[in-house]
């Protein structure tokens, strides 16, 4: 009987860190609504330019500078990288706005992170 419950409470534990959110929108928006040391929909990411081939690099042009985000900080970081402030606009669903932070992902090799307000 007590490895019955053991099992079922290693199976429940398992199936809620499977659930558990990993894409950066979601987190960012929990951190808001739990704690409001982050902004809402608000993100920095990190481009390192060495990295970034003329095809990724025109991928990563359209995202950032289309009409669904809005530059609020760029700044040079020295050692080919740039930092970037980006705002949703409020023009894609939230599915299409993870899916835009995750190609971003994908093309600069850094996941975009909060912006807190501390």
């Amino acid at each position: 009987m007590k490895s019955v419950i053991l099992t079922l409470a290693m199976l429940f534990a398992v199936t809620s860190n499977a659930q558990a959110s990993n894409n950066i929108r979601e987190i960012c928006e929990n951190a808001y609504y739990a704690t409001g040391y982050t902004k809402l929909h608000q993100y920095n990411l990190i481009v390192n330019w060495a990295r970034i081939s003329d095809h990724a690099l025109v991928d990563l042009e359209n995202i950032i500078y289309s009409d669904y985000f809005k530059i609020l900080a760029e700044k040079d970081l020295g050692n080919n990288k740039s930092k970037y402030t980006l705002k949703e606009n409020g023009k894609l669903n939230s599915y299409q706005y993870e899916a835009a932070l995750s190609e971003l992902a994908k093309i600069t090799g850094n996941n975009a992170s909060c912006v807190y307000d501390l």
